[in-house]
């Protein structure tokens, strides 16, 4: 590449973490651009549906995490992040598929009521903890920790679950009283991820902006660092 890659985003966003991450992990030189999410028509010329992360390529830009992450994976060299064969990359895919759609959007609905100053509805909150609890049994049966989800090699799974599974952590502690990743027995997996270079950096760039984010919104969840630690016992 010509010219170095360049990531919009802003930390608080958990999917703009895992394209950070990725970029961090692959140890190609990029830059960080900070940039809000936005409905504007210039933002919505490069992002289609103005959210974040977005990233500038010497090819153009592209927007969608899933999509960012492959493309890094095909096009820059560094340490591979899926998995060579054809089956084991569609459980990875598989895998990202439940913790995204069937643990972060589900626990993301409860966002109103957590970080963003405003109120959950029963109802709201209990159509979450169905979804929640089919996610965690699909779970059980997909992860092998050994000692990453899917074998010995960091993947794409791990960087999603790791980020993802963060913010909904903190949603269900505050709503539920419940600990996904000791339901999981993911507590040591969790401390190693944090313990990666590339998550202390993402880290503690997250925490520098969360803080602010929820005393804007008056938030009812109270600011604390990444519960990672916590949760593992360490």
């Amino acid at each position: 590449m010509n010219a170095p890659l360049r990531l919009h985003g802003y930390a608080v966003s958990n999917y703009f973490n895992i394209a950070h991450a990725a970029l961090l992990e692959k140890g190609t030189h990029f830059d960080v651009v900070s940039t809000r999410a936005s409905q504007d028509e210039t933002f919505l010329a490069v992002s289609p549906m103005g959210k974040i992360p977005v990233l500038e390529t010497p090819q153009g830009w592209l927007a969608e995490t899933v999509a960012i992450i492959e493309y890094l994976e095909d096009s820059l060299d560094g340490p591979p992040l899926r998995a060579a064969d054809a089956f084991r990359r569609g459980r990875e895919r598989q895998l990202i598929n439940v913790v995204q759609l069937y643990i972060e959007v589900p626990l993301r609905s409860l966002f109103a009521g957590v970080f963003m100053g405003g109120s959950n509805s029963p109802q709201s909150i209990a159509a979450a903890r169905i979804t929640l609890d089919r996610a965690i049994g699909a779970m059980r049966r997909l992860i092998d920790p050994r000692p990453f989800l899917m074998g010995e090699h960091l993947s794409h799974a791990d960087l999603f679950a790791f980020y993802c599974l963060d913010i909904a952590e903190r949603v269900s502690r505050f709503v539920y009283d419940r600990s996904i990743l000791a339901e999981l027995g993911l507590q040591r997996w969790a401390l190693n991820m944090a313990r990666r270079d590339s998550t202390r950096q993402v880290l503690r760039e997250f925490d520098e902006v969360f803080a602010p984010y929820l005393a804007a919104r008056n938030a009812a969840y109270q600011y604390q660092p990444t519960c990672y630690g916590e949760v593992a016992g360490d």
